[in-house]
């Protein structure tokens, strides 16, 4: 996260917080699935802390490139399969739900390329005003077309989904990401994950009113049977 490594702690320690109330709370698989996104922004937070303690020098240096690759491991690997998964776990709508799925497809295949860029290619990280910018000795053929690819599994699956009032989330990671894009160019992987906090407090809550809908269902069944 962009700021500074007690920036970063902080919300990782508020985020984790956030994802262990949502995932206490979440009643079924899908919920359970949706609730550990906080929890990994947390982990993923974390080590872009510890990452600033390196890169400010009050860490060995050693540890920069594992602590590097943690933290894409979560911006590259898991949010393009991940966030799909998990909206496809909600879907009952059998179209929308296949389409998460084709989603799921191309984020393996974009975790296909991000990981030929960690495994053949240098990347990097320095410390920045407010951020920390990785760089790599790569650039892909129309990196645009390859940034918007990945908005399609980590945003619009939340746009798509059937499921009442979840592209609301997908709003605020757009919201988000055009933020960054425009304040923060060339920055974003940093910036852009800062906004997890917000995303959290929306899961946590979306939860919470699941399982009151759950709960309100199973009363109103209980008064038809009873009658």
């Amino acid at each position: 996260m962009c700021f500074s490594a007690e920036a970063s702690f902080g919300a990782s320690a508020v985020i984790g917080i956030i994802g262990i109330i949502a995932l206490k709370k979440a009643t079924n698989f899908p919920q359970k699935v949706f609730a550990i996104i906080p929890i990994f922004f947390a982990v993923q937070q974390f080590l872009e802390g510890m990452l600033w303690l390196v890169l400010d020098g009050k860490l060995y240096m050693s540890w920069k490139q594992p602590l590097i690759l943690g933290f894409l491991f979560f911006a590259w690997l898991v949010w393009p399969v991940y966030i799909p998964f998990s909206m496809a776990m909600f879907e009952k709508n059998r179209i929308k739900r296949k389409v998460l799925l084709s989603f799921l497809g191309l984020g393996f295949l974009i975790i296909l390329g991000f990981l030929y860029v960690m495994i053949f290619h240098n990347i990097d990280a320095n410390a920045a005003k407010l951020h920390i910018n990785y760089t790599y000795d790569y650039v892909p053929p129309l990196p645009w077309i390859y940034g918007l690819l990945y908005l399609i599994p980590t945003i619009v699956s939340f746009m798509l989904s059937s499921v009442k009032k979840m592209w609301a989330l997908g709003l605020i990671n757009l919201t988000s990401y055009i933020f960054s894009r425009i304040f923060f160019f060339g920055h974003v992987l940093s910036v852009w994950c800062f906004f997890g906090a917000v995303a959290s407090v929306f899961i946590l809550w979306y939860i919470i009113q699941l399982n009151k809908i759950e709960v309100h269902q199973e009363d109103e069944y209980g008064v038809n049977q009873t009658a």
